[in-house]
Formats: C-alpha cells, structure tokens, sequence
C-alpha cells in the first residue's frame, strides 16, 4: 500500500472537490494543469498529430500506449487513443492524472518509465477511482455543505413551527384556566383551596365545559355561580 499516493489522491479530491471522478471531469482538470490532451490512432492520425509525433519521435510509444504523458520545457502533453471506450479513457487519464498530480517529471520528457512511478500512479487512479462509502458521503456533504446547511435550517425551522402549532392547538383545546378533579363536579381556579395541592387534578378542556357536567365552584368564582355553596 503506498501512503504517498493515498494522501496525494485524498489532496487531489478535496482541491477539485470531486465526489465522484468522470471523464469530462479530469479532461477539464488536465487542461486546467496546462496539458493538452491529444488523441490519436494507431492506423489514422490527423496530419497535425501525425507531424507532432514524428517531431517528438513518440511513434513507438503511440504504437505500444493506450496512453502516456509527455512534457518538456515548451510541452506539456497528455497522448489519449481515440478508439478506447470512455471506461479505458477514464482509466488512462486517470493514471496520467497520477504522475502529473504526484510530480513525476525526471529527466526523461516521457513520464512514467520508472518502475515506482508507475506504482504509484496505479496506486492513485485506484484511490480516486474507487472511494470508500465513508469518502463518498463525506465529499459529498462538503461539496454540498451550503445546500445541506439550508436543508438543516429549513428542517429545524419546520419542527420548531410544528411545536408552536402543537402547543397552540394544546391551548385552544382547554377553557380558561380552570381545574377540575377527576370525582367533582365543579371548576376552580388554580389556587383554591379544593385543588390545591391535589394529585388528582386536571386542566379543564373546552370539551368538558360544554358537557355541561360541571359548574364554577362557590368559593374560588362566587360571581360565576350564585349557588355559594362549596365543594369540588
């Protein structure tokens, strides 16, 4: 396992926030680097291509490579077949992506002869290639912090709004703020001296004041009830 090339891969990620690696994507990155992708064919190649290869003397590398990267003082290229399939060209880029990303630049213009480098750019396009669960969901809340933000505050301002409602609706279902013992028949206020202090009380709802079961006690709320009697 090259340490290296797992710390260069997460560093490579995070720069381009990337949480999922595609061909669009590293052809956008590699031109971004200053490198030009250029593809070619074994059989067929454009007259311009043709002539770039025979100037550099890279035919036996396009006639062996589905891929390599070439770089001097005045170029900075990325050779690509034309003919992969876009899976073999994500791979290809991503292992050029490798050395180019890893620093892989040695004496000799083309880069990645060297057994290690090789090693290691192979040990990078699998890290980038294929992240772990934890990775994904990870890049994927950073990528999408600020939308994940508002998510979380419309969501806190809904539970906060549904317990207002709740509460409202709570206090709309009792009648004043008279209370009533689970065997009487009278309402008191919360200070009377018949519910005060008592176990088996309860807040009285609307429900209960319109049974018509009860009546305002004589004592807490004599201009209530001209019956001055007490009692719960």
């Amino acid at each position: 396992m090259n340490n290296n090339a797992r710390a260069k891969a997460k560093a490579f990620l995070n720069e381009y926030r990337l949480n999922e690696v595609t061909l669009g994507a590293l052809r956008r990155i590699i031109t971004s680097q200053g490198y030009t992708i250029v593809e070619f064919n074994h059989i067929f190649n454009d007259e311009h291509v043709t002539a770039l290869i025979d100037a550099l003397r890279l035919d036996e590398m396009v006639e062996k490579a589905k891929g390599f990267t070439y770089a001097d003082r005045q170029r900075r290229l990325v050779f690509l077949h034309e003919d992969l399939s876009d899976n073999e060209k994500l791979l290809v880029l991503a292992h050029e992506e490798g050395h180019i990303y890893c620093d892989h630049f040695s004496s000799v213009p083309v880069i990645g002869r060297d057994v290690v480098e090789e090693h290691e750019a192979n040990e990078f396009t699998h890290y980038i290639l294929n992240r772990s669960i934890t990775g994904r969901v990870g890049g994927f809340i950073k990528e999408r912090k600020k939308l994940c933000g508002t998510v979380a505050i419309i969501l806190a301002v809904c539970i906060i709004g549904l317990l207002i409602f709740n509460a409202v609706q709570k206090e709309r279902s009792y009648y004043g703020e008279y209370y009533i013992t689970s065997s009487g028949n009278k309402y008191h206020e919360e200070e009377c001296i018949f519910v005060k202090d008592k176990t088996n009380i309860h807040r009285m709802t609307v429900e209960e004041y319109e049974s018509g079961d009860y009546e305002p006690c004589g004592i807490c709320l004599p201009h209530s009830n001209t019956n001055t009697e007490s009692g719960d």
